[in-house]
């Protein structure tokens, strides 16, 4: 052949392949399309009423959902049409929103709001964020039940601002522990003024400067929030904990659970004075020296509670407290558990303990005792008789490492004395 036929030819089989391709793309098409009809059909899901579907859907979600495609709820949107249309019908998918440095705020908080229907939302902020929030998270202020900020001073105010909330229940606040994220008291106090129906809040690793402590608290108003019942100052023991320096200007009359790891004793004081609220339960940290007087008057202020734990407390703390419940029955007299975590008990403790074990036999029906370290020894032989008689009682106690759970603390001892699995 000469080279024009031969490029001829190469010209005729390169069209037939692109035609072949064409008709193998349109093959693959009609196949997808019937697939997907018998999927429709074979899909357990899709012969399920949409009630029961999206209780399913539901149940994928991860705790704190993220806008990836990866993951629930637009992972479901990428499966077939049928569960396409069963997500977006349901509006709980849509209602946790968390905005972060990558993804599209004004996406977001335009499209999920509108897919979760009337439901209540729950939005996440973290850090680095645009201007306009402030538009966006207002457009659905009367719709936002729960709200957690990773904030720094300008995010604050721009959320602030965003307010009120009138039907927000649950305010979390996390920080971050470095000398840069330091904030001012009086923007964490403006954004608990913004959100007066709160149930709960907790704060975590938010700390004031000092400078700007003395300038912005000096003629701040009292915050009365009278429907709230939860106050946490630390999501957990690895954290930091709180600056409290806030409380002073809170007024709680409703609260039943406070964690407050490092507390001003007077502030505290002052505070249960103030608010006398129905404290059901209080984790109370080693805030410094204290009296036997100021122990005694802090518990003077728990007539309801039932659950008091000391959080890190030096030794001299430990001994003043369980001296004035050991000698003052009248305090505290619905209390049933009390615990004690992350503390290297010595011999006396032991004794201290025991003292109040017997002065409130009748009373007491949970002990724990709580530390990490698991080369700590436990009670000496002669303490953990003692401790068993408590046993034969019915009391319940667990004396060791944090990863024994409350379920395993039912059962007796074996006499084995090591920290890191020991039940008494």
């Amino acid at each position: 052949m000469s080279v024009t036929q031969l490029q001829a030819r190469i010209d005729e089989l390169s069209a037939e392949i692109v035609r072949q391709q064409e008709v193998l793309a349109d093959l693959e098409r009609r196949k997808s399309a019937y697939q997907r009809q018998l999927n429709a059909i074979r899909d357990p899901v899709a012969r399920l009423p949409l009630e029961i579907s999206s209780t399913i859907f539901v149940h994928c979600l991860p705790s704190d959902p993220l806008p990836d495609a990866r993951i629930p709820p637009l992972l479901l949107l990428n499966v077939c049409n049928r569960w396409t249309e069963i997500a977006l019908a349901t509006t709980e998918l849509w209602a946790s929103i968390n905005v972060d440095d990558w993804s599209d705020p004004a996406s977001l908080l335009d499209t999920w709001p509108k897919r979760a229907g009337n439901r209540g939302l729950s939005i996440s902020l973290r850090q680095r964020l645009p201007h306009e929030i402030t538009a966006l998270v207002g457009k659905y202020a009367h719709r936002l039940h729960a709200l957690k900020l990773y904030h720094d001073d300008g995010d604050m105010d721009l959320v602030t601002a965003a307010g009120p909330f009138p039907v927000l229940k649950t305010l979390t606040i996390i920080g971050v522990y470095a000398e840069e994220f330091l904030c001012s008291a009086t923007a964490t106090l403006d954004m608990l003024r913004k959100c007066p129906n709160a149930a709960e809040c907790m704060l975590d690793e938010v700390s004031y400067s000092d400078d700007e402590y003395v300038i912005d608290m000096a003629e701040t108003e009292m915050v009365v929030l009278p429907r709230m019942r939860h106050l946490n100052f630390g999501r957990h023991p690895d954290s930091h904990g709180c600056d409290a320096s806030i409380l002073p200007y809170l007024t709680l009359p409703c609260l039943q659970t406070l964690f407050i790891p490092w507390p001003n004793l007077e502030d505290l004081i002052s505070f249960l004075k103030r608010s006398s609220p129905p404290l059901q339960q209080i984790i109370v940290g080693d805030g410094g020296p204290s009296t036997l007087y100021q122990t005694e008057e802090l518990l003077s202020f728990l007539p309801m509670l039932t659950h008091f734990e000391l959080f890190k407390p030096r030794e001299n703390t430990t001994d003043q407290f369980l001296t004035v419940l050991t000698s003052s029955p009248h305090l505290l007299p619905n209390l049933t558990t009390i615990a004690f975590q992350y503390f290297d008990p010595p011999g006396p403790w032991y004794q201290q303990l025991l003292g109040f074990l017997h002065a409130r036999r009748k009373q007491i029906h949970t002990v724990r005792i709580i530390w990490r370290d698991y080369r700590m020894v436990g009670p000496p032989a002669d303490v953990l008789g003692q401790l068993r008689q408590f046993l034969d009682d019915g009391m319940k106690i667990h004396i060791g490492t944090e990863d024994v759970t409350d379920e395993g603390s039912e059962g007796g001892s074996d006499g084995d004395s090591q920290a890191d699995s020991q039940e008494s």
